[in-house]
């Protein structure tokens, strides 16, 4: 139960550092600000926590009986391949995350297909990560023992729901417009 509750508070850690992140990352492609001591500073900490998540949640995954469960409540357990599912696309496509943006650093225009192409990635990316954030955040906070009803937990995570929808959608809306906004 250790290890759950430092990855719950990893989590939290995370998804402070990335809403800091994407919250740059999104202004600076709406507005062409960017900063890139700022923007890198918060991708880089995140990425450090997310290893150690991840490490985190291999250990509780395949030393613990907490993968071994899914199929004895399917219903109740899609939130939970949801987020598994999402693990693997973010672990996945991180590292593409990653060398999208190095042609800002160094000047390059890209290609209408290498454009079309990193942005389809990011979208896919974004998506992931705000799934993932979604179906995380309040089971973080049932394993810390901040939420302790199931009527608190069915509020939080659509309350959840609702803002990283809104963030995503944000977040994706910003990407189209600088990978692709130019080719339309």
């Amino acid at each position: 139960m250790k290890l759950k509750k430092l990855n719950a508070i990893l989590g939290i850690a995370i998804i402070a550092a990335l809403l800091c992140h994407a919250g740059t990352m999104t202004y600076s492609l709406i507005t062409h600000w960017y900063n890139f001591t700022v923007c890198k500073y918060f991708a880089h900490l995140a990425e450090t926590i997310m290893f150690l998540h991840v490490l985190i949640s291999i250990c509780i995954f395949f030393f613990s009986s907490d993968g071994s469960s899914l199929l004895r409540y399917p219903r109740r357990n899609i939130s939970t391949i949801v987020q598994r599912a999402s693990a693997v696309l973010i672990i996945v496509l991180v590292h593409m995350h990653i060398s999208n943006y190095a042609h800002m650093a160094t000047g390059e225009t890209l290609t209408p297909a290498e454009a079309l192409f990193n942005c389809l990635i990011e979208c896919v990316y974004i998506l992931s990560v705000f799934a993932h954030t979604a179906v995380s955040f309040s089971k973080a906070l049932v394993t810390l023992g901040f939420v302790r009803s199931v009527r608190a937990s069915v509020r939080l995570e659509r309350i959840v729901y609702a803002v990283c929808a809104v963030l995503a959608a944000a977040a994706v809306f910003a990407v189209i417009r600088f990978f692709i906004g130019d080719i339309i």
